[in-house]
């Protein structure tokens, strides 16, 4: 499996990790999901993929920037 990303929203944590969201796609299946990157180990684990719906579904500032980068596609 060969995924593509694009980076499109960082996170700062009072504490001092930092969130890395990324649009990204499957290029064999075509899948296209969003993956969180963090500094450090989460739940056993740096990095979680999710679906584009479970993502959009909690509005708020990273939804948005995800909807910026998804308009921006789109020529004039």
């Amino acid at each position: 499996m060969t995924v593509v990303k694009r980076h499109f929203y960082k996170n700062h944590k009072p504490n001092g990790d930092e969130y890395h969201f990324h649009l990204a796609r499957d290029t064999e299946s075509g899948e296209v999901f969003v993956i969180r990157e963090a500094d450090y180990t989460v739940d056993g684990g740096s990095e979680k993929s999710m679906t584009l719906y479970e993502f959009l579904a909690g509005g708020g500032n990273r939804q948005n920037a995800l909807l910026q980068l998804i308009g921006s596609l789109v020529p004039e």
